[in-house]
């Protein structure tokens, strides 16, 4: 079955990340993306090399992999007339131009939205900026990490006292792409209305806020931080996480502690706790936290997760483990619900990659195609196109194309 995008045609520059996603999740959907790159390629093809670690499979990247499935690519310089106005045609029968460039990128380029929205007004031509489109600090360049620090997610990370959290990278790479791919879908919704096109704006620090939307609301509407936690210390005890016997962390997590603490009690096997008055109320615990999470952590450290959770189970406690992240890879739920997908990779094999977060039941997400090697599909795109073989040797020979 084709996906819900089917028959919607992409035309993306990306770059990394950020843009990247929003046209792997486009064509995840069904869409025809085509990538188009300049003769040297997105560099995101070399960015593990670029950060000397974990190089990729048989000669292929799997940041580049994972970010650039469901697409072909064409390579053109666009600094070359012929190839702008190859990139000109592919507008025009396209429904979408995305791209993460910079604001004023592709306005010097000569493609920015006025231009491309003149010669095709159904077009949704999106834009994945740093900081959006508007503001002192529009045209300022950004990456995932600039993102991550400014939008506050580093100090809403970690425990309170201690500097920045590192984060590990791409979460707001890849949060902005998926946003960026959401508001295309809105306008694409918009345009079926309207039959107009319309220009899409989402930025990295944008999608970070809205994200901590949490949070940030403490700040914004009371004029206070909102704390960082201390594991040791947490309000509520009952809704934290704690090491087992074989190391490995489990979270508890009861927002109706009263509820739940007599089913805690008989889980710890210590009854008497549940009316021993420093303990015995929601108040009582948070201000003797600091005591029972040390008497918590005592307990929990005499049986093995595995252990703890079928005594969990048994009490109808709430509670999961805290996962590495390949065991997240292997987790039966994750495969189950295609959060994490198999795919017949023709250069690797079978392999798992990251799947899709929701489900269609008639028009399903699929990885249908692995990553294009630079300018894979050109000929192939240009034939589409209405070249015939005679011009695509021509453009060849003039250098338009490799």
């Amino acid at each position: 079955m084709d996906g819900p995008l089917d028959g919607v045609k992409v035309v993306e520059i990306t770059m990394f990340q950020q843009g990247p996603v929003c046209g792997t999740k486009l064509g995840d959907l069904g869409a025809d993306v085509i990538k188009v790159e300049p003769l040297t390629g997105d560099p995101g093809r070399g960015f593990m090399r670029i950060i000397g670690t974990m190089v990729g499979l048989k000669g292929r990247n799997y940041y580049f992999e994972q970010h650039n499935r469901n697409k072909r690519s064409i390579a053109l310089d666009l600094k070359q007339p012929k190839s702008m106005e190859l990139f000109l045609k592919l507008i025009d029968n396209a429904d979408i131009f995305m791209t993460n460039m910079s604001i004023e990128a592709p306005k010097k380029m000569g493609i920015g939205p006025d231009v491309l929205m003149k010669r095709n007004p159904r077009l949704i031509y999106a834009q994945a900026s740093g900081w959006g489109r508007k503001g002192p600090d529009a045209n300022e360049l950004s990456f995932d990490y600039t993102g991550i620090g400014r939008a506050g997610l580093m100090m809403s990370s970690g425990e309170r006292g201690t500097p920045p959290s590192q984060v590990l990278p791409g979460l707001g790479d890849e949060l902005g792409g998926m946003v960026c791919a959401w508001a295309i879908c809105c306008a694409l919704f918009a345009r079926e209305k309207t039959g107009k096109g319309q220009l899409v704006d989402t930025s990295l620090m944008g999608s970070l806020i809205c994200m901590e939307s949490l949070v940030l609301s403490a700040p914004a509407m009371l004029g206070q931080e909102f704390p960082r936690e201390i594991r040791t210390e947490a309000g509520n005890p009952i809704y934290n996480h704690y090491k087992a016997k074989d190391d490995k962390w489990f979270i508890l997590a009861h927002l109706q502690p009263d509820r739940y603490w007599p089913n805690v009690c008989r889980a710890l096997g210590m009854p008497e706790l549940e009316n021993d008055p420093r303990f015995n109320s929601i108040e009582a615990r948070g201000e003797n936290a600091k005591e029972l999470i040390a008497i918590l952590d005592k307990i929990f450290a005499t049986k093995t997760r595995d252990e703890w959770f079928e005594i969990f189970e048994r009490e109808g406690l709430i509670h999961s483990p805290v996962q590495t992240l390949t065991e997240v890879i292997d987790d039966p739920q994750a495969l189950a619900n295609n959060y994490v997908s198999w795919f017949d990779h023709p250069v690797f094999g079978r392999t798992k990659m990251v799947g899709f977060p929701w489900d269609f039941s008639q028009t399903p997400a699929s990885i249908r195609r692995e990553a294009p090697e630079l300018g894979q599909h050109t000929e192939e795109i240009l034939l589409e196109m209405g070249y015939s073989w005679d011009d695509i040797t021509q453009l060849k020979h003039e250098g338009v194309i490799p």
